[in-house]
């Protein structure tokens, strides 16, 4: 038994090591040519040097009640697509996707002025009419309802999926296009209003970023951030809870007309880009990126996106009246 505590301990202090370099450490030795001479000038035989490479796989450290455990995620360079379905003949301009618990998908069709619910099998399950035109859409789980935005109309429609019709309408005092969902509260893109937190149960406001907002923006939530894209300037920024400004990537080379945004499971942000006719997925720190999903996995025009971190899947929706449902391989 003292040999196998011995042996935990060992691993355990290697894994925290590679944990606070962010790398692992790797020893070299570069031979000195006068040593095959052996002159009496020598003053060493070699150097040591010591080097930081980057790896694949991401540890980071979790807290789990009293116990410290290691997890692994996932490294944007390991990241990789196979196609599961593609849902054909939907509507044109499908600006907000969603997945449900039970692997159903929720659409809004924007100028048919209608949220479409599909089973997991590719089909229309049912359909809601709505007196506005929805933008965006995101699944409540606490009461079973979906969350829908309108840009136009200034207001969230709150539907029953059980009985499979409007719950109820907020009203909002700005135009309002991208929603997510924080702790059972709602956090959209209010354009003069910036981003802010309202609670559909008591429909209480708070303001999170002050920051005039333009058309179109998309907004994801993880953890205590806040993503939000930004098609006038094609730029993907990343708030704190509180507001305060963590990081913006913009890279025209690769990505162009931001549209969707979504979060897996490990922090890595999916963004869709309409006119680079791609996927892109960028770094939990904003500083690393690469195109996950391309025209040769069936895009075009990608709009909106949604992650399902209980399946593991990723949601596009795009201008070509299809949605594509791609899993992790």
């Amino acid at each position: 038994m003292k040999q196998i505590e011995k042996d935990v301990n060992s691993k355990d202090k290697f894994l925290h090591s590679l944990v606070e370099n962010k790398g692992q450490l790797s020893l070299s030795f570069k031979i000195n040519a006068s040593i095959k001479n052996v002159m009496p000038d020598i003053e060493s035989f070699g150097e040591v040097h010591i080097e930081a490479k980057q790896y694949d796989i991401v540890l980071v450290e979790k807290k789990a009640k009293q116990a410290q455990m290691m997890i692994q995620s996932r490294s944007i360079y390991n990241i990789k697509f196979t196609i599961h379905k593609t849902i054909d003949n939907l509507s044109k301009y499908i600006y907000g996707c969603c997945m449900l618990s039970d692997g159903r998908m929720a659409f809004t069709f924007y100028f048919k002025q209608t949220v479409n619910i599909f089973s997991d099998k590719g089909l229309q399950d049912f359909r809601v009419n709505l007196r506005v035109h929805p933008f965006d859409i995101v699944y409540i789980r606490e009461d079973n309802t979906l969350a829908v935005s309108s840009d136009s109309s200034k207001c969230i429609t709150i539907i029953d999926l059980e009985r499979k019709q409007i719950k109820k309408i907020i009203s909002i005092d700005s135009c309002i296009f991208g929603i997510a969902l924080k702790d059972n509260r709602l956090i959209y893109s209010g354009r003069d209003k910036g981003i802010r937190m309202i609670n559909p149960f008591d429909e209480s406001t708070s303001d999170i970023v002050r920051d005039k907002m333009p058309n179109d923006c998309y907004i994801a939530t993880f953890r205590d951030k806040i993503y939000h894209t930004n098609i006038e300037i094609n730029t993907v920024t990343c708030y704190n809870i509180q507001g305060r400004l963590q990081w913006t990537f913009q890279n025209m080379s690769v990505l162009k007309h931001t549209k969707g945004i979504d979060v897996d499971n490990d922090g890595n942000v999916y963004v869709a880009g309409t006119n680079s006719q791609s996927v892109l997925v960028i770094s939990p720190d904003g500083k690393r990126h690469r195109e996950v999903l391309t025209l040769s996995d069936g895009l075009k025009d990608p709009m909106a996106i949604h992650f399902s971190g209980l399946k593991n899947q990723l949601l596009v929706t795009d201008m070509d009246r299809k949605a594509h449902l791609f899993s992790f391989i």
